[in-house]
C-alpha cells in the first residue's frame, strides 16, 4: 500500500506524526505501536528453532525486495510486514538450541534505552551537542577502569565500533609512542607488533588498515590452552629490536575466542620493560590486553570463591580461580578492549577501549587548524577531536551503562556462572551419550566453550586421537568439516534444529596443526541442564545420519 499524494494540509500532517515524534513527544504512542506491530511481526513467524524459518520463501522476494525506492511512500505498516522477509535464515539468539559463537541475547533495559535516547540523535563526538549523554561514556569507563584495578581518575575510556576498533586505539596509541610524528610523516618502514598465533584475525586487520603492514604482524606461538608461549613472544620481540625497528605494540590475550585463555600481564609488561632498557629504548612498546571477551569476568576478581555464596559447582569454581589469578595481571597492561555485545549482554555494536593513562588519548589528538567547525565549545568534552569516527551513537553509550547497572556485578555473575555451569553439563552429557562418536577435547578451557571433536565410525582415532599424528588429525579435521557442511544443509523439522558453529583451531597440534571441531557455546539464561543434554542427542542423531550416508557413498565409489 502507498500513500498517493499529500500536501501540506491535514493529510501531510497525519503521514509526519506517524513517523516522527513531535516537538512535544505527544505522539510517542505511535512510536510505541509501532513498535508493537514490530514485534508482533517478527515473533509471530519465528517458528520453534533457533534459525528464523524461510518455509514458505523459497523463490519468493519482499515486494519491496527489488531494489527500487517506490515514487510515492508506503505506509509504515506495509514497511513493517516485510521483516519477517529480511530475517529468514537469521539466527535466534534467544532460543535454547542456538549454540553457537559468542553472542547473547540483548537484555529489555539495554533496547529500551537504545531506542529511547535514539529520539534525540546525540552524536557522541561533541559535549555541545552530546551533552550528558556523554557523561555515559565517563561513567563506563570508570567502572572499566574499576573493575581491571586501574586509577579511574587517572583512566580513561572511549565507545567504538567492535573490538577490532579496540585494537586499533591499541595499535595507533602504540605507534604515537614509538614514532611521535606519524601521523604527519607517516609510519616509518619496520614498525611491528608482536601479538599471539590464536589471536583473532581482527589484530592483523587493524595492522592492514593502520598501514603498518599484516606481515610485521608477528605472532608468537601458544601453548595447549591457548595461552601465549612468553618464550616465542619474547624472541619475537628481540627480533623485531634487533633489526632496529621500532616495536610500536605487543598484544596478550586477554580471553580468546576459543578456551577463553588469559596470559599473564605482569610477566609481558616485565619483559617488555626488560627490553626496553636492554635496548635502549626512548619509548616505551604499548603493551595491550585483548579482553574483548574476557572482561566481563573481572566482575568476580573481588568474589569469595571460598564462601561461594552463588553456589557454583567444583568444577566452575576451579575454573573461575584460574580466569581470575590471570584476569588480576592485566591492571599491569597499558590498556585493555572490551565488547559489551559480547558478554555484557548489549545489543550490537557497544565496545570500548580503555587506557590506564587517559591521557593517551591525547597522542591521537588532530591538528585544530584542519578541524572542521564542529567543536565550538572549547569547554565541552569533545572526544571527537581525538577518536577515529566523527558520527558515534551516544545513545549507545547511555544504553549500555545503564545496561550494566541493571546487572551489577552480581548480575554479571549470576549470567556466566550459568554459562559455565550449562558448558560443564555440555561435557557430562557428551561424555554419557557420545561413546566413540565424538568427545570434548579442550579440558583445558577457561570458558563456556565446548569444541566436539567427531570421528567417523570406527575410527581408530576414537578410542585416544594422536595429536602428534599428522595425517590422522588432517583426516578427521575434514571428516568434521565435511559434516558440519552437511548439518548445515540439511531440512529437519524447527522442533529438531540445533545452531552450532565450527572452529578452524580449537587448539594447535604441537607441529602447529589447526585441530577442527565443533563449537557449542551457549549465553542464554534460559540454557538448561535438559537443554544442554537434548541439544547432544539431537546433535548425534544427525551425526549418525551423516555416518549412514557417507557409508553408501563410499560403498558405492568401491562398487565403481
Amino acid at each position: 500500500m502507498t500513500i498517493d499524494s499529500f500536501g501540506e494540509g491535514d493529510e501531510f500532517e497525519r503521514w509526519r506524526s506517524g513517523l516522527f515524534l513531535r516537538p512535544d513527544g505527544t505522539n510517542v504512542d505511535a512510536l510505541v505501536g509501532l513498535l508493537r506491530r514490530a514485534l508482533d511481526e517478527t515473533l509471530s513467524h519465528q517458528g520453534e528453532g533457533p534459525v528464523y524459518p524461510r518455509t514458505g520463501q523459497e523463490g519468493r522476494r519482499s515486494s519491496m525486495g527489488d531494489g527500487r525506492l517506490p515514487e510515492s511512500p508506503v505506509t509504515a505498516e506495509t514497511a513493517l510486514s516485510q521483516l519477517r522477509w529480511w530475517l529468514a535464515g537469521s539466527v535466534k539468539v534467544h532460543h535454547q538450541m542456538f549454540a553457537k559463537n559468542i553472542v547473547p541475547p540483548p537484555s529489555f533495559v539495554n533496547l529500551a534505552a537504545l531506542c529511547a535516547v535514539s529520539l534525540f540523535m546525540p552524536n557522541g563526538v561533541t559535549g555541545e551537542d552530546a551533552a550528558e549523554t556523554l557523561s555515559a561514556e565517563l561513567s563506563s569507563a570508570q567502572a572499566l577502569a574499576r573493575l581491571a584495578g586501574y586509577d579511574p581518575e587517572r583512566a580513561g575510556g572511549l565507545f567504538t565500533f567492535g573490538g577490532t576498533g579496540t585494537n586499533l586505539y591499541a595499535i595507533n596509541v602504540g605507534i604515537s609512542k614509538a614514532q611521535p610524528d606519524h601521523a604527519e610523516r607517516g609510519i616509518e618502514p619496520g614498525m611491528a607488533v608482536v601479538g599471539s598465533w590464536p589471536a583473532h584475525y581482527s589484530q592483523k586487520s587493524a595492522c592492514a588498515w593502520l598501514g603498518i603492514g599484516t606481515r610485521n604482524y608477528i605472532p608468537a606461538a601458544s601453548l595447549p590452552d591457548q595461552t601465549t608461549d612468553l618464550e616465542s613472544m619474547e624472541a619475537a620481540c628481540r627480533d623485531v629490536l634487533a633489526r632496529g625497528h621500532r616495536l610500536a605494540c605487543i598484544i596478550g590475550a586477554g580471553g580468546t575466542t576459543s578456551n577463553m585463555a588469559v596470559d599473564d600481564f605482569v610477566e609481558i609488561a616485565t619483559m617488555r620493560d626488560r627490553l626496553a632498557a636492554e635496548y635502549g629504548l626512548e619509548y616505551t612498546p604499548h603493551v595491550h590486553a585483548d579482553t574483548v571477551i574476557g572482561w566481563a569476568y573481572l566482575c568476580f576478581i573481588d568474589y569469595d570463591l571460598h564462601k561461594n555464596p552463588l553456589g557454583f559447582s567444583p568444577p566452575v569454581v576451579a575454573k573461575l580461580s584460574r580466569l581470575v589469578e590471570r584476569l588480576k595481571t592485566v591492571q599491569h597492561a597499558d590498556s585493555f578492549g572490551t565488547d559489551f555485545h559480547k558478554t555484557g549482554f548489549a545489543p550490537y555494536t557497544s565496545s570500548m577501549i580503555v587506557m590506564r593513562e587517559g591521557r593517551d588519548f591525547s597522542r591521537l589528538r588532530r591538528d585544530g587548524g584542519a578541524m572542521t567547525p564542529l567543536f565550538h565549545d572549547k569547554d565541552a568534552y569533545n572526544p571527537g577531536t581525538f577518536t577515529l569516527e566523527t558520527s558515534r551513537s551516544a545513545a549507545n553509550m547511555v544504553a549500555t551503562w545503564l545496561g550494566l547497572q541493571t546487572l551489577g556485578k552480581q548480575g554479571m555473575r549470576q549470567l556466566l556462572g550459568h554459562a559455565l555451569e550449562t558448558a560443564e553439563a555440555l561435557r557430562r552429557h557428551i561424555n554419557a551419550l557420545a561413546g566413540r562418536d565424538a568427545t570434548a577435547i579442550n579440558r583445558l578451557s577457561y570458558g563456556p566453550d565446548v569444541f566436539v571433536r567427531c570421528y567417523p565410525p570406527d575410527d581408530p582415532a576414537a578410542t585416544e586421537e594422536e595429536f602428534d599424528d599428522t595425517s590422522s588429525v588432517r583426516r578427521i579435521n575434514q571428516y568434521i568439516s565435511d559434516l558440519f557442511a552437511w548439518l548445515s544443509t540439511q531440512r529437519v523439522p524447527d522442533a529438531e534444529q540445533i545452531a552450532v558453529s565450527k572452529t578452524s583451531a580449537a587448539f594447535y597440534t604441537p607441529a602447529g596443526e589447526p585441530v577442527v571441531a565443533l563449537r557449542v557455546y551457549s549465553l542464554n539464561p534460559y540454557f538448561s541442564d535438559a537443554h544442554a543434554r537434548e541439544l547432544v542427542v539431537r546433535l548425534l542423531r544427525g551425526k549418525r545420519q551423516f555416518d549412514a550416508t557417507y557409508m553408501r557413498a563410499d560403498a558405492c565409489e568401491e562398487a565403481q
